[in-house]
């Protein structure tokens, strides 16, 4: 997501000059309580994690060009172990090499590592075709070639410019296709060039925004660019869940890393999260920090020095990071195993319906993104993101031939009503939508639950004949039962459908038993199957190690489901040795009674939890 960097320096410089006392003042007032820890050894670092710091020009210049602020600052961020620090020039004046050479010394001798870091925009996203905009970015680019061995690029690499030469330059191409091609062959010319004009050795790196679902309309493609430069850090600033104007689901920042950053290979670098604008969020703000440790990421970048140190109202914050540092480090020692999850068809540059694999991970599925088509899993998740790729209607009917099951949205099965697949379901009525607090959940071969939910919730409208019966979850009114989740046979495999509510966060407000029968979906793929409300996902590692994580402001009450008959083992937890509840359960009626072993616990709000089976 967008740093602001620009913008944050803008306003910053609108402050009064006692800005900077200010700032140092903070430092000696906040900083004793947080430093005790690690005040004897300055140089310390995590075991399991690399932690890195951002400094903005702003932040550069109040907080690190006097040696005395250098070391009041360096005192403050000592709770953070830091490995790096990122400087940013947002000005591309030749006079400031020097300066950044004399700090890049300092730091470097303090045992930091140090990259450069370019704003390429300083008045708004850039325009392309604008011989001054391409003319700033290859000053700045120049003085941080001659300084440093690695620059990254903040994500104001984007352009929105509809001027009359992008307007000509696009002809009949669509934005999305016109800037993502146009940016990558600018950026190439006018940073990478540059750059490697200067210093060849140098490492260029771009930082993705986390708005992926915008990515390529607004001139980035992961698919072009990642090739081109010589790392890649992927942004997961998630920030609040409800106020933010995004809105992007926590877990999303797991799926963008295992998205963008598995695509990437070795060239993944590190994960960007920020607290910009987040004080009084202080969960949501640390959620971003568990998902990157989740994902394993090379390295943590924390956007930025100025956003966690006073004056600054997001500062804030800054004491339950620290608080919680340690335990970031220890979830990463304890995370043992490849992770695991369901595969989910997610083409680089695709768009579909917004975050949904957010939503997804957030009610207890565990995400496993493919960018190419998943034909070796037992199931598969397909959204409108898989529309990117032109030969899906075959794929997917292959997949069913073989016996394989599909797990569709209803959006993406909409879509595809011309082929084949639009002929699985016998639709009599659709288009607007329904409301309703009843559920129906199916149970058995004949029965079914009614559920009711503490309010109602609106659907898109599925209303479909008696037989085939194939609603295994129904929105019930008084004068239809409504498609929820739908699932029937189909040649050799079989077909899911999944009808997301009007409202996407309403999702994880759903019933218990509307969500456990979702994830049932999954159960013969994953072998395991979290029961509980939303709101908490679950992140599977190798065979025996689950990770639990309340995204929540409740309690939560959760298990975690396994086939009955699976070898028994001891069950612990590991993070917190919190106390497991294990048993035998059946669940359903006549032949389609399940019996499971369960293993129970409680989650705290924002509570992790790390269940071992040994």
């Amino acid at each position: 997501m967008l740093s602001f960097s620009a913008t944050q320096s803008s306003f910053l410089l609108a402050m009064p000059c006692r800005f900077a006392v200010v700032f140092l003042c903070g430092a000696v007032t906040l900083a004793p309580g947080l430093l005790r820890a690690d005040a004897s050894n300055p140089g310390a670092r995590w075991q399991h994690i690399k932690t890195a710091l951002y400094f903005t020009s702003r932040d550069v210049d109040q907080l690190l060009t006097k040696p005395e602020d250098r070391r009041a600052t360096l005192a403050y961020f000592v709770p953070l172990r830091l490995s790096k620090v990122y400087l940013e020039d947002a000005r591309g004046e030749p006079a400031a090499v020097a300066t950044y050479r004399e700090i890049a010394a300092a730091l470097k001798a303090e045992g930091f590592e140090v990259s450069g870091a370019v704003v390429p925009a300083d008045r708004g996203p850039l325009c392309y075709n604008d011989p001054k905009d391409m003319a700033t970015l290859e000053g700045r680019v120049r003085v941080l070639a001659q300084v440093f061995d690695e620059i990254i690029v903040d994500d104001w690499l984007f352009t929105t410019c509809t001027c009359a030469k992008c307007l000509a330059g696009r002809g009949s191409d669509s934005w999305a296709d016109y800037r993502s091609r146009l940016v990558a062959e600018q950026s190439k010319r006018h940073l990478i060039d540059v750059a490697k004009q200067v210093r060849p050795e140098v490492r260029v790196i771009i930082k993705y925004p986390n708005w992926y679902e915008g990515h390529r309309q607004h001139g980035y493609d992961v698919a072009r660019q990642s090739p081109q430069f010589d790392g890649v850090s992927v942004g997961i600033e998630t920030r609040q869940r409800a106020t933010h104007d995004q809105h992007i689901p926590i877990y999303s920042g797991y799926v963008f890393q295992q998205w963008i950053g598995g695509d990437a290979g070795p060239k993944w670098r590190s994960a960007w999260l920020d607290n910009y604008d987040m004080q009084g969020d202080d969960n949501d703000y640390v959620a971003q920090v568990w998902q990157a440790v989740l994902a394993r990421t090379p390295e943590i970048i924390f956007w930025c020095a100025g956003q966690l140190h006073p004056p600054m109202p997001s500062s804030a914050n800054y004491p339950h990071l620290v608080e919680l540092m340690p335990e970031f480090d220890r979830l990463a020692g304890l995370l043992s195993g490849p992770a695991r999850g369901i595969a989910i068809h997610l083409p680089l540059g695709s768009v579909g319906e917004y975050n949904v694999f957010g939503y997804l991970g957030m009610i207890g599925l565990p995400m496993a993104p493919r960018t190419t088509f998943p034909a070796d899993t037992k199931t598969a998740i397909f959204t409108q993101h898989s529309l990117r790729d032109p030969k899906l209607a075959a794929e997917l009917l292959e997949r069913i031939r073989a016996g394989k099951e599909v797990f569709l949205t209803w959006s993406l099965l909409q879509d595809l009503r011309d082929s084949e697949l639009g002929r699985v379901l016998n639709v009599i009525g659709e288009g607007g939508t329904v409301a309703s607090s009843t559920f129906r959940v199916r149970e058995g071969f004949w029965d079914s639950k009614p559920v009711e939910a503490a309010r109602p919730f609106t659907f898109p409208k599925i209303q479909l004949s008696t037989w085939p019966y194939v609603r295994e979850v129904a929105l019930v009114r008084e004068d239809a039962d409504f498609g929820v989740l739908l699932k029937t046979p189909y040649l050799e495999g079989q077909v899911d459908v999944l009808n997301l509510p009007d409202n996407s966060y309403d999702l994880l407000r759903l019933p218990e038993a509307v969500l456990d029968a979702i994830r049932r979906c999954f159960f013969e793929e994953l072998g395991v199957r979290l029961v509980g409300p939303g709101g908490v996902a679950l992140y599977p590692f190798g065979e025996r190690q689950y990770v639990l994580y309340n995204m929540s402001d409740e309690p939560a009450k959760v298990a975690l489901r396994f086939a009955a008959g699976a070898p028994a083992r001891v069950w612990k937890e590991r993070m917190h040795g919190k106390s497991l509840t294990v048993g035998d359960v059946e669940e359903g009626h006549g032949p389609m009674v399940r019996h499971e072993t369960e293993v129970a616990l409680t989650l705290l709000p924002f509570e992790i939890a790390v269940v071992e089976g040994q």
